[in-house]
């Protein structure tokens, strides 16, 4: 189908066919730089495996079952480049893992679905290293295959050059060595482009208008837009869940690698905008520097009134109630934090209330200090925040609790990456920026008459589908801060559909939000990786490494010096048995049973 094989390095197995003749052939060829190719046993076709990343073949003279030896047929044949269309192949053969609707519906890619099919195409390829001329050549015969009707060649040849600006596969830098030998073993993925679907509406296009101007990530821009334009708007659209209101306040972190990752330039490309909609927001409240939940909690206040004695003469007559502080007439807050490693730092420290404070802000509560000299509170506040960090400073200084006790998960963790080197800088966009910011000013103005939104029939259909799946727990550190994914859905959802003049939540602004969410996802596995969030837990997952046959209960005391109580054990068992690293099996021996924790591979 492909022509023949290029000349390159070979073994002959000793693998007999019937008639008796030798059969195999090992061929090895050379793997692009920083491709992530894993093994494939028959996938690609009867009979055919590629042995890559953790696989292994029996090298020459060896011997093989049959008495013949595995021989070399030139033993000092260069290697070859993998050829492009095995590594094409092999791109379908591992494809992303996240359905879509268009997925579904069969090998025929319908309009509306094409875009986000061809994008996760290219995402695959490119984590197996493929460069945009071969990534630009398979997707245009996929898309004449399988799309209908198929897309322009120049929109596939944008969807190639988009993705290919990524790097294949990267691993995060200065994190703790115990964490990057368990991200080394999962090979960590840099999360794959966004799709077309998260381009939807007004969102879309202010992307789309400052993306080509700038070295920013398009994902970075996109986020930001959300929970900037999510803040401008105010407490007045919400989607009730039971007794709670999930209002358009966001907060946003972009996690990159220092200046490299263009997270400041992203911002500032948003801010402009937000200039152009709303004066008194982008002067007044748009604040930095989260040093305390008291300082949070001023920067929103209500009028404070209190009782205040009236004198005659030095000699207090009576009391009447006075306003002593007029308060913050507008709530809407925009906390940027382009230093968010301090914000950790404070939230940290000792007798901090920032942490708890910052919770009570994402759910809209009223805002208080239960302290005796505090007298500031809000009862409506809109808080968002947007902060940027680097991967290394977010790995010391996340605590444990913060892991766990509900703050990670209120944040969007979002992987941000120059996109693009800009030697000289974009073109001046202003006059097209001027005038998209009419089309969102109206967006917003529409936005603040709305109340409580529903669903429409199509997209509560897909919601009911897809929920038990979101808002299923997952095990360790990772499903710790991806525990409230409905809600940001939810959040991001009702964004799409105010900003397109809806009261309405429909299908499109769902598939928008689900889009960004799985991004989300991605950045936090790669960010976090599979760490369980207990260290006693990554210790016995670590020690069964190198013991496929298990460990007793009593060998397992004694490697920790017998220094873990029973309840630290068992809570340790519970993390790793949840994460699927780890089973327990119950043996007879010719005493009691014995319960040995035995690696899930063994």
């Amino acid at each position: 189908m492909h022509g023949a094989l290029p000349k390159t390095l070979c073994v002959k197995t000793g693998r007999l066919g019937t008639d008796g003749h030798r059969k195999g052939c090992h061929y090895y060829f050379r793997s692009p730089e920083g491709a992530a190719i894993r093994n494939s046993a028959g996938t690609l076709g009867k009979g055919l495996d590629i042995r890559g990343e953790g696989g292994y073949v029996v090298a020459p003279p060896s011997l093989h079952p049959s008495g013949l030896l595995y021989e070399w047929m030139d033993p000092v044949q260069p290697l070859a480049d993998l050829p492009p269309w095995l590594l094409v192949k092999l791109a379908k053969a591992q494809p992303s893992n996240l359905p879509t609707p268009a997925m579904e519906q069969g090998e025929v890619i319908a309009e509306g679905g094409r875009n986000a099919h061809l994008t996760r195409r290219a995402g695959a390829m490119r984590r197996l290293g493929l460069s945009c001329e071969v990534i630009t050549k398979a997707l245009l015969e996929e898309n004449q295959a399988q799309c209908r009707p198929p897309l322009p060649d120049a929109e596939v040849r944008i969807i190639a050059q988009s993705v290919a600006r990524y790097e294949p596969a990267q691993t995060v830098q200065g994190m703790p060595h115990s964490e990057q030998a368990e991200s080394n073993q999962a090979a960590r993925q840099w999360p794959a482009p966004l799709s077309e679907a998260a381009y939807y509406g007004l969102p879309g296009k202010f992307v789309r208008l400052a993306e080509p101007h700038t070295e920013a990530d398009p994902a970075a821009l996109l986020f930001q837009f959300l929970a900037a334009v999510g803040a401008t708007i105010g407490r007045g659209p919400y989607y009730r869940v039971g007794a709670d209101r999930h209002y358009t306040n966001l907060f946003v972190v972009l996690v990159g690698s220092s200046s490299k990752a263009r997270k400041g330039t992203s911002w500032g490309e948003v801010k402009r905008l937000l200039s152009f909609i709303d004066v008194e927001m982008h002067k007044r409240r748009i604040s930095s520097g989260l040093t305390s939940g008291e300082g949070l909690i001023d920067s929103v206040r209500d009028e404070i009134r209190e009782m205040v004695p009236i004198r005659d003469k030095g000699r207090v007559i009576d009391y009447e109630e006075q306003v002593t502080d007029a308060g913050e007439r507008d709530k809407r807050l925009l906390c940027e934090e382009g230093e968010f490693a301090q914000t950790l730092h404070n939230s940290a420290r000792e007798g901090s209330t920032l942490s708890p404070v910052i919770r009570q802000a994402w759910d809209g509560c009223a805002l208080r200090v239960m302290a005796k000299k505090a007298k500031a509170c809000c009862a409506e506040p809109h808080i968002s925040i947007i902060g940027h960090i680097t991967n290394t400073e977010l790995q010391l200084l996340l605590s444990k609790s913060d892991s766990h006790n509900g703050f990670a998960n209120r944040f969007l963790w979002v992987g941000a990456a120059r996109s693009k080197c800009l030697p000289f800088g974009g073109e001046n966009y202003e006059d097209a920026l001027r005038a998209y910011s009419e089309e969102l000013r109206a967006a917003v103005d529409f936005a603040r008459t709305v109340g409580e939104v529903a669903w429409t029939p199509d997209a509560a259909r897909h919601w009911e589908k897809i929920y038990p799946e979101l808002s299923e727990g997952k095990p360790g550190n990772l499903g710790s801060i991806l525990s409230r994914g409905e809600a940001q859905v939810l959040r991001m959802a009702l964004l799409y559909a105010v900003l397109d003049h809806s009261a309405e939540l429909g299908l499109s602004h769902l598939l928008a939000a689900l889009e960004l969410w799985r991004y989300v996802e991605e950045s936090a596995a790669y960010i976090f990786g599979q760490s369980l969030g207990d260290p006693v837990a990554e210790a016995i997952v670590e020690l069964l490494r190198d013991k496929p046959e298990g460990i007793t209960r009593t060998e397992l005391n004694a490697h920790f010096k017998r220094n873990k109580s029973k309840d630290e054990l068992d809570r340790a068992l519970a993390a790793a048995q949840a994460s699927g690293r780890v089973r327990l099996e119950r043996r007879q021996t010719s005493g009691r049973p014995v319960e040995v924790v035995l690696p899930v591979n063994a």
